[in-house]
């Protein structure tokens, strides 16, 4: 579960920062209202939110190489790409690719527990 967690909070925090990278007025107002309205540029929020598909992508390659299957981590490779293309693009494929990213952190979640339980 701990895994999952992380993974889930590392593609939130990317989801957050393509928010502000778009626009987001919700978001921007937030980031306003906690004094850090520096991070409204998008010099510092580009390779954050960059930093934190990364992020997301490497925890499911931990987690697929621990139980084997490379399946999750692949649609979770495609996800980042896509959210991050996203943001040039059209902006709601950032908010599908990081849907399709939590899709994979979930299958991983399933996949890992399914091997646990498995004997061997």
């Amino acid at each position: 579960m701990k895994e999952l967690i992380k993974q889930c909070s590392s593609v939130a925090g990317a989801g957050f920062a393509g928010a502000c990278c778009l626009g987001a007025t919700a978001a921007l107002s937030v980031l306003t209202a906690i004094g850090a309205g520096f991070l409204i540029n998008d010099a510092i929020l580009i390779p954050l939110y960059l930093g934190l598909l990364a992020l997301s992508v490497w925890l499911l390659y931990s987690s697929a190489r621990s139980h084997g299957y490379f399946a999750p981590f692949w649609t979770g490779v495609g996800g980042a790409i896509v959210a991050f293309a996203g943001l040039w693009i059209l902006p709601a494929l950032v908010y599908a690719g990081l849907a399709v990213l939590i899709g994979g952190s979930l299958w991983d979640f399933w996949n890992m527990r399914a091997a646990r339980t498995s004997p061997r």
